[in-house]
């Protein structure tokens, strides 16, 4: 295994990397003031709002929210890993990668990755043993020739109970951890997967995050099963088959959502080789997110039976807060009997095709749905279904789609749109996630302003600010901004690109790129002098909360000598 590569190379590549220059080289800018413009390379658009910023080494799309420094840009343009990413800007940039020990807790985090990487690569070779002759029976039954079935990495667990214990017997600590082994109340631990096809699952970085198994006898239940929930796979934000899919190319004109592996490799092995699976889970806004990123057009396929419309259903729901994004919603309803698998097989790409041009639109579905049971012909039923219609377009951000369906809803109800409009008049709906949306509408708070002015200028931390104590505070802004105050006490050279790359692999990474390109409105000569005065705020608000905090204490029991001295000094302060 390589070691780390360490955190001052990293630095010191992003810095030695002009941005500009790097992306012109895939996606070509224009200048556009002191920065440099171009339509957006992550997301369908006419009109370019994908900006990069020199000064910070930055690039935000004001379309789809896509943002980042460079290593965000290759890995996501050229879907490479973070290590294959460092090798190709360090190629760029004429650098040669230091490597030191790993430290523990990073061994045991990729060592989850390999130990999965190297079951993944057993159940391949198995399938290829004697063993293995009944899955490959089964496999060409279906119609899966080799070549799909090495491209989707499929392979076999044999019958044993301790197989893979047997395979990695010095991993077993790991193989528990990644749901791979079942310990029991004794100790003992037998194999999750034991006579089942293996369908490897990757994000979309191409790291192994789990399994699902196809049972193979009749009698077996679950027929499918998928990796348990782990610190490397949660099931709503995964999708089947998009790290294939991205081998192919970054951009679709559609993709193709269906609910199991098999639906996929039988897509693909007719040619359809734009489809994902959810992973026994109805589609969630992570998966509309994430597939927005690469296409402005979902096609839903779903069985046409009852538990296929209410799959549908949950989609349409999921889907509407995105469709200001330019994002459009196809639903797609196969025969009674059928699913994408069987269908295409009996029926050919041809006739799937003929199915996806003939889907139906989201409005379609939205409307015909709740009028399913409203009589539109009187005055009774066209209250109600204006009223069933509410709470679903309200989830709909204003834009011009929304105002489309609002002109469908008054061609149904003969009743003016205007008059709609005031009928559906209601408060905005609450805050829902969104797909990386171009400026965050976040409250403007003084924390929050000053976490903003620090990113996007780190080099204000050289005026002598007030520091700002999060040791003892739950709030995980006040955490974040004595984290970036610290960074920045050690580094204080830190740019914006170098500064978030620090907290690429923490939660706080996807909040402070918001926070980069977040409008905090305050001019820039004014930015110092604002600065020191937020925190100079926070700082007094934080110590009366922890005076109060400990008066509070001191009427319930006796505070400690250690205590009883932080009270006494921040009494002394307060009067400053």
């Amino acid at each position: 295994m390589q070691g780390l590569i360490p955190r001052q190379f990293i630095d010191d590549l992003l810095t030695k990397i002009e941005l500009v220059d790097l992306i012109d080289a895939y996606v070509p800018l224009k200048k556009r003031g002191l920065n440099y413009l171009a339509c957006c390379p992550f997301h369908n658009e006419k009109n370019p709002s994908f900006n990069v910023i020199p000064k910070k080494q930055f690039y935000h799309c004001f379309g789809c929210g896509a943002s980042g420094n460079a290593i965000s840009f290759i890995m996501n343009y050229l879907h490479q890993s973070f290590p294959q990413t460092i090798e190709t800007l360090a190629a760029k940039a004429g650098m040669v990668i230091p490597r030191e020990a790993l430290p523990d807790h990073v061994k045991q985090t990729i060592s989850l990755h390999a130990i999965l990487q190297k079951l993944n690569e057993f159940y391949q070779n198995t399938l290829r043993t004697p063993a293995g002759a009944v899955a490959i029976a089964y496999l060409k039954q279906r119609g899966i020739n080799g070549k799909i079935a090495q491209q989707y990495q499929i392979g076999y667990a044999p019958q044993g109970w301790h197989t893979i214990a047997q395979h990695l017997p010095q991993h077993q600590a790991e193989l528990i951890a990644t749901g791979m082994l079942i310990q029991k109340d004794n100790q003992q631990t037998y194999d999750r997967y034991r006579h089942r096809i293996m369908f490897p699952i990757h994000d979309r970085h191409g790291r192994m995050t789990g399994f699902g198994g196809r049972a193979l006898d009749n009698d077996q239940q679950p027929k499918y099963l998928n990796s348990p929930e782990t610190v490397l796979f949660q099931k709503s934000h995964e999708l089947y088959g998009l790290y294939q899919i991205l081998q192919t190319r970054s951009e679709f004109s559609t993709i193709v959502i269906v609910e199991g592996y098999m639906d996929v490799i039988a897509l693909a092995q007719h040619g359809i080789s734009y489809a994902v699976a959810t992973l026994g889970t109805a589609t969630t806004a992570h998966h509309i997110q994430l597939l927005s990123k690469y296409t402005q057009d979902l096609h839903f396929c779903f069985d046409g039976d009852q538990a296929g419309r209410q799959a549908a259903w949950r989609a349409l729901e999921v889907g509407l807060p995105y469709l200001d994004a330019g994002l459009q919603a196809h639903f797609i309803f196969l025969p009674d009997g059928h699913d994408p698998d069987s269908f295409i097989r009996s029926e050919g790409k041809d006739a799937f095709e003929i199915r996806l041009q003939n889907a139906v639109p989201l409005h379609e579905l939205l409307f015909t749905t709740l009028m399913k049971d409203i009589d539109t012909t009187d005055l009774t039923g066209k209250n109600r279904l204006i009223h069933a219609a509410k709470p679903y377009l309200a989830k709909i951000p204003d834009c011009p789609y929304k105002t489309l369906l609002m002109s469908e809803l008054a061609r149904l109800t003969h009743i003016d749109q205007h008059r709609i409009e005031q009928l559906l008049e209601a408060p905005p709906p609450p805050q829902v996630e969104k797909p990386d949306h171009a400026a965050p509408h976040w409250q403007r708070t003084p924390l929050r302003i000053a976490l903003a002015l620090l990113i996007q200028n780190p080099s204000l931390f050289a005026h002598d600010l007030p520091q700002l104590d999060g040791s003892a505070s739950t709030d995980p802004e006040q955490i974040l901004m004595t984290m970036l105050m610290q960074h920045l006490a050690q580094q204080p050279h830190l740019n914006t690109a170098t500064l978030l790359e620090h907290f690429r692999d923490t939660p706080w990474f996807d909040a402070l790129s918001e926070l980069a390109a977040w409008d905090h409105q305050v001019p820039d000569q004014g930015q110092a002098s604002e600065l020191t005065e937020m925190l100079r705020f926070l700082a007094k608000k934080t110590r009366e909360s922890l005076i109060q905090t400990l008066i509070g204490k001191s009427k319930q029991q006796e505070l400690s000598a250690q205590e009883r001295q932080a009270l006494q000094k921040m009494l002394r302060e307060r009067h400053i």
